[in-house]
């Protein structure tokens, strides 16, 4: 069959066809939803489509054509949930064990941060290392980057959104405890970089500062290292089931449909914009002040 020949058919999801994107949109999905788009009324029509595919000429019909591939991705797309102690948080009855295993795990994650940033000093923000300043500059992008609870927030708040189907699968999994699952990781992910940060300044040797990162970098890792051991079933047959049902859950995927959506959708870019921003500045207001001093 030629490219001429080829049709694009719309079929209902709910008669599990294809639908007019050419995928099948009735296999079930943990916990989505296709509510976002019910209402949506697509720029493109089936003939609009077919003419970029087989055309696909022109800055413009290229740029279209991304466009509703990206759309058709994040349509039929899903957000899993992280598979980390803050999946209980989310999926966990309040109480119960994984619950409180969680919480645990947090608050130490708080409290070696909260001791660190007690040991950094702020005299010790200063450098005559023109080398270290340099090396200092380039790092912070890599910094911001490197914050694993504070990216996975980001995206989280960019591309997934709660839907009440996942009540089907953990009654204990309302709206509430999704945003707080948010934000502790939120608090967590903002201490990992300040602590980062601040001792990356305060490092006056090149070597010292690549080797700070690695040290505190494992940091990060202390949820996903016990929410491993969880799975392996080293705390018990109840918490291992636990960490069962979070695989079972996915949220559904943003797809910027609306004017508001699409701003939802370039949450992560523009946090991360921000984040590294906020960052350079205070970087150069610390030699700023450095100099004044001198």
């Amino acid at each position: 069959m030629d490219e001429s020949s080829k049709e694009i058919i719309y079929v209902a999801s709910e008669n599990g066809e294809a639908d007019e994107w050419g995928q099948n949109s009735s296999v079930a999905r943990k916990g989505t939803s296709q509510s976002e788009f019910e209402d949506y009324d697509c720029e493109y029509t089936n003939e609009d489509k077919i003419s970029l595919k087989s055309v696909g000429s022109g800055e413009n019909s290229k740029k279209k054509y991304i466009q509703s591939e990206m759309l058709s991705y994040k349509q039929q797309g899903s957000y899993d949930i992280p598979e980390d102690v803050y999946a209980f948080i989310t999926v966990a009855p309040v109480w119960s064990g994984p619950f409180i295993f969680a919480c645990i795990v947090i608050a130490t994650k708080y409290i070696v941060y909260v001791t660190l940033l007690l040991k950094i000093e702020v005299e010790e923000f200063n450098t005559d290392d023109i080398m270290a300043k340099i090396v200092k500059f380039f790092l912070i992008p890599v910094t911001v980057a490197m914050q694993e609870d504070l990216m996975a927030v980001y995206a989280g708040l960019a591309n997934a959104r709660y839907d009440p189907k996942v009540l089907e699968i953990s009654a204990a999994a309302t709206k509430w405890k999704f945003a707080l699952a948010y934000l502790l990781q939120l608090i967590d992910g903002l201490l990992s970089l300040i602590v980062n940060f601040s001792k990356m300044l305060t490092t006056d040797e090149v070597l010292d500062v690549f080797l700070n990162f690695a040290a505190l970098h494992f940091l990060q890792d202390i949820d996903d290292v016990f929410y491993a051991l969880v799975e392996k079933g080293f705390f018990g047959d109840d918490m291992e089931h636990m960490a069962t049902v979070c695989k079972q859950i996915s949220w559904p995927r943003r797809a910027g449909s609306t004017k508001f959506s699409q701003f939802l959708t370039s949450l992560d870019s523009l946090l991360f914009g921000l984040t590294f921003l906020v960052c350079l500045v205070f970087y150069f207001v610390t030699l700023f002040l450095r100099n004044q001093i001198e």
